[in-house]
């Protein structure tokens, strides 16, 4: 059926992609002039109507062919899913029994189809009457592979964004009015301004000022946004308000239990008495502040609580208030040199008088200029490629009103359409959510919008690629990156979250449900966001259920559904209730045999249905920090898995089956008595690996299991429980030829020798190995070592020595965290001459001594340093000399 498919869409795209408007519609009526007008003016409201009229009749043309197109899609994805899916569960037998089921729908998608070509015809009858021509006629389609190739191998390495143009003034007067002014009580100043104008930039230069973190005893930060949830605010408070020791899963479980006065009152005593500092961001309607007004002490402590928001009646409330001011053309000029010119920040001199002309478009607005960077950096520079944008600016600022909105409908019209489906989904999650990337290109690859892999590429490959473009855009935000500089975590700035929104539900039938009176179904939905509690449950008829391809869950509940309800998703593709307070997955779930991605992480569930096993076309199923869940032996069944995110304290009644699954990519975390496969090798796809181990456990004999897996470069080992070591003897690990990265968790004894450790190992991690004697000794001799991080006390001595000329010499990254007993490192002189960045948390007194050693590196380019607030300011005063000449020095103080 896939060339079915592809032909029907090679059609819809060639209509849709180069339709255009005649010049003049034979059927337009004559234009009555209005009264009293001037004659030019006549001419142009009888332009400008003419233009309206016909951009409404190709709108409502692509409307009935996108109607099509996915009406097209549902006939062969049931076709596939009644007929193809049944046969690949049984044998001879099982197919001449569907034999009959089969011709039943053959016949039926036949008329199916007859129905869609006649609408079809009927729409390109229509395209003549409307005046529509086409001008891809004989054109032969591109097939977007080779341009698709093209602009992933130029995408630029980004970092976190350090362009902050025109804010220093606003901080300094915002830090002198409104933070360390002379009130000793609650104080409440707000940041005004509208929507991309950096309020919440300027608010977060604030929050992290190491001034501001040495002056409280209390920092959090919380965004309030439209979708008021006060009860997911306030816990959100709680959990960043945590004391150190304290357990985060029994706060959350007691949190969990109680109604919104009383998690007030929570957040309440754990503030009073301290002087804290709070964000309010994006705070919509003055209700919303105050009601949480009450859950914050009106002490003598100077307190501060910061709001930032787009309207003024808020401002009404506030003791000060700062209002943004939009950028001068200066300021302008240079946040868009940042963004437009990546490798040097300079503009040819050819381009410049356009380029002023662009930022006059953009009305001095942070994000307008941000985005429109992003976009012309992906445009050749040349006079006829920024004009190209300056031309397309001014249609759609006449069209939207707004220099914003018209900016990111430009930035989206200019997108290639892979990524064009790509920005749709981002609407699909929470306002100023931090999205894993991991689960983000799952979830396109779910819902089909990343094309098969080639050679070693495979899907999760292009999206990540894909990822990186819309970054490169400017379209999406980086949170947090990886030791070897890939995304970890993602945002999205909440305008360009709207257009998502707006556009996914013009383009892709979007509709987001809510407890409101006014939440109303779409009569044919494809993709759905429901935000729920549990007072209410919103169930809709097996018609409005029956198109949709992805549902997502959002808000506190355990509504399970009825089986009625669960098989009305004849069609679904995603399903996720990650963060909802699942509790019980119905049985029913196994009807949903064309789901693709079933998201269940951080959840109650305590037992998974065995009709699991019914889900054959599942590619990724997560139930992650899911504590002792039952999970039945069926999971080899699901021959489609790619990605398997387990508990590590899983429960069976029987050792599960995993050797038959050909496909999976990712299983993390098992219990090491999980890991029976029969036959390792069946497992040719086996790239990422989670093991937890028992103190008995044969290392040895496990890793001999597990160079059986051709594939496998990414292994964890950690212990089971805080208390305890990993096995005595961690040697076995050499057999591990094709390992490049591992991950050590629980007390060990002693480190394998270096020819112990896998041969090709590029990074590793060891976390709260609590070793006593010095692992340097043995780490500076790994070879291929590229990034190194040892974590929560990894070693428990004072002092680590480095030798130098022969240490680490291809060492590009090195993170020492929480390491308390640390005191100094002795760095021989050479010692580490790859060295590009070298990241340190926590320990003030090793920080001092390693400072001094700074100057022998002379490769470093990056040191970032999360300390506590009265050593970041010395190092950021009277210790700033020692690490003057490094490019970039991040200084964190918390």
């Amino acid at each position: 059926m896939g060339p079915v498919r592809l032909i029907f869409m090679t059609w819809v795209d060639a209509r849709v992609g180069y339709a255009k408007p005649a010049n003049t519609p034979t059927f337009a009526k004559r234009e009555v002039r209005v009264r009293n007008m001037p004659r030019s003016a006549t001419s142009t409201f009888r332009r400008r109507r003419k233009t309206k009229q016909r951009r409404e009749r190709i709108r409502n043309w692509i409307s009935d062919i996108r109607d099509v197109a996915q009406d097209a899609d549902d006939v062969i994805e049931t076709f596939i899913l009644k007929v193809d899916t049944p046969k690949r569960t049984g044998g001879l037998l099982s197919r001449c029994r569907y034999l009959p089921n089969h011709l039943y729908h053959l016949n039926k998608v036949g008329k199916e189809i007859e129905t869609i070509r006649a609408r079809l015809e009927d729409i390109e009858r229509s395209r003549d009457r409307f005046g529509i021509r086409n001008l891809g006629e004989g054109m032969v389609l591109p097939s977007g592979r080779l341009e698709d190739v093209e602009w992933r191998r130029r995408l630029a390495h980004w970092q976190k964004d350090k362009h902050v143009v025109g804010l220093k003034e606003d901080v300094e007067l915002l830090l002198g009015k409104a933070v360390f002014d002379e009130r000793k009580d609650l104080f409440v100043p707000t940041i005004v301004g509208m929507g991309g104008s950096g309020k919440s930039t300027l608010a977060r230069i604030v929050y992290n000022h190491g001034d501001v973190a040495a002056g409280f005893d209390r920092r959090a930060w919380v965004c309030v946004s439209s979708d008021f949830r006060p009860k997911e605010i306030i816990k959100q408070l709680v959990l960043q308000l945590l004391e150190p020791a304290e357990d985060k899963l029994k706060v959350v479980e007691t949190m969990e239990k109680l109604e919104v006065p009383s998690l007030q009152q929570m957040l309440h005593q754990r503030l009073q008495g301290k002087r804290y500092f709070i964000v309010l961001d994006d705070v919509w309607e003055d209700a919303h502040w105050e009601f949480l007004a009450n859950a914050f002490p009106h002490e003598d402590k100077a307190s501060r609580l910061l709001l930032t928001s787009r309207s003024r009646d808020i401002a009404s409330y506030a003791q000060y208030v700062h209002e943004m001011k939009i950028l001068d053309l200066n300021q302008s000029w240079e946040l868009f040199l940042n963004k437009a010119f990546i490798d040097n920040g300079k503009c040819p001199k050819e381009l410049e008088s356009i380029g002023v002309e662009i930022l006059r478009k953009c009305n001095g607005l942070q994000l307008a200029i941000t985005v429109v960077g992003g976009l012309l950096a992906k445009q050749r520079q040349s006079n006829s490629g920024w004009e190209k944008v300056l031309k397309e600016m001014n249609s759609h600022l006449g069209r939207s009103g707004s220099s914003v909105s018209a900016t990111l409908e430009l930035s989206y019209h200019n997108l290639p359409p892979q990524l064009k489906s790509c920005f749709l989904c981002l609407g699909f999650f929470k306002e100023d959510a931090a999205i894993r990337a991991e689960k983000l290109v799952q979830v396109w690859i779910a819902e089909g919008l990343i094309p098969e892999g080639g050679g070693e590429e495979t899907m999760e490959d292009i999206a990540r690629s894909y990822l990186d473009e819309l970054i490169n855009r400017n379209l999406v935000q980086v949170n947090d990156m990886s030791k070897d500089d890939r995304v970890k975590t993602c945002h999205v700035h909440d305008l360009l979250r709207e257009l998502s929104i707006r556009k996914a539900k013009e383009e892709i039938s979007f509709e987001i449900l809510t407890e409101e009176a006014n939440s109303q179904s779409l009569n044919k939905p494809r993709h759905r966001a429901v935000y729920y509690n549990r007072e209410r449950v919103m169930v809709y008829s097996k018609n409005q259920n029956k198109h949709l391809r992805s549902v997502f869950f959002y808000g506190t509940g355990d509504f399970a559904g009825t089986p009625s309800y669960w098989t009305s998703f004849e069609l679904l593709r995603v399903l996720d209730f990650e963060d909802f307070g699942l509790r019980v997955l119905p049985d029913a779930i196994g009807g949903l045999i064309g789901l693709r991605y079933l998201g269940l992480r951080n959840n109650w569930i305590r037992e998974l249905p065995s009709s699991l096993g019914l889900l054959i076309n599942l590619e990724v199923l997560d139930i992650a920090l899911n504590h002792y869940v039952k999970v039945p032996n069926v999971i080899w069944k699901m021959d489609s898995l790619r990605h398997l995110y387990m508990s590590k304290k899983i429960q069976s009644d029987t050792p599960l089956k995993f050797d038959t699954l050909k496909n999976l990519q990712t299983l993390t975390v098992i219990p090491v008595a999980q890991w029976t496969p029969g036959n390792p090798t069946q497992m040719t796809s086996l790239a990422k690996l989670g093991i937890s181990l028992k103190e008995d456990s044969d290392v040895t004999k496990l890793c001999a299991s597990l160079a059986m897996l051709e594939n496998l470069v990414c292994l964890n080992l950690r212990k089971n429980g805080f208390f305890g070591r990993l096995p005595w003897s961690l040697d076995g690990l050499g057999v591990l030829h094709r390992v490049t990265q591992l991950k050590l968790g629980g007390k060990v004894t002693t480190l394998p020798s270096a020819n112990n450790f896998p041969p090709n190992l590029t990074r590793l991690t060891l976390v709260r190995t609590k070793l006593d004697q010095d692992p340097m000794p043995v780490l500076e001799k790994l070879p291929k070592l590229l990034y190194l991080k040892l974590d929560k006390d990894a070693y428990t001595g004072e002092e680590m020595a480095i030798s130098g000329d022969e240490g680490f010499p291809g060492l590009k990254s090195l993170c020492l965290s929480s390491m308390w007993q640390l005191r100094n490192i002795r760095i021989g002189k050479g010692a580490m001459p790859e060295l590009r960045r070298f990241e340190i948390y926590g320990s003030p007194t090793l920080e001092i001594n390693v400072l001094k050693q700074l100057r022998l590196m002379n490769n470093l380019q990056e040191l970032k340093m999360v300390t506590v607030p009265e050593f970041a300011s010395k190092l950021r005063g009277e210790y700033a000399h020692f690490f003057s000449d490094i490019p970039s020095v991040d200084i964190i103080a918390k």
